[in-house]
């Protein structure tokens, strides 16, 4: 009976280690490369402890990201005219509070 709880356990370590790697891998945010411009104020930024969102309230549409305190930004979102969406991690993330919202790119 021991040894089959063993391989039981053996057999579910994989998984568990994956699940662990999941967890502490780092998110999206990376290392600024250099300064970007600040979105314009149509663009409101919400931040919790777990997320950061972003609305565009712009007549056009804009691709954003976080910038966060300690200069690495979120993914890039596209956000069209009315939209709203989770771009990056709230203050108790990887990188701490967000610093503001950035242009990243021509949508």
């Amino acid at each position: 009976m021991l040894r089959g709880m063993r391989t039981s356990t053996w057999a579910a370590a994989p998984v568990a280690a994956l699940g662990l790697l999941l967890a502490v891998s780092p998110g999206p945010a990376s290392a600024a490369t250099g300064v970007s411009e600040p979105a314009p104020s149509c663009v409101e930024m919400y931040e919790s402890w777990r997320y950061t969102d972003a609305a565009n309230n712009c007549p056009d549409t804009l691709s954003v990201s976080v910038l966060y305190q300690d200069g690495a930004t979120s993914r890039c979102a596209t956000l069209p005219p009315g939209a709203r969406a989770t771009i990056g991690e709230g203050y108790l993330g990887q990188h701490g509070h967000a610093d503001r919202l950035v242009l990243c790119g021509t949508p």
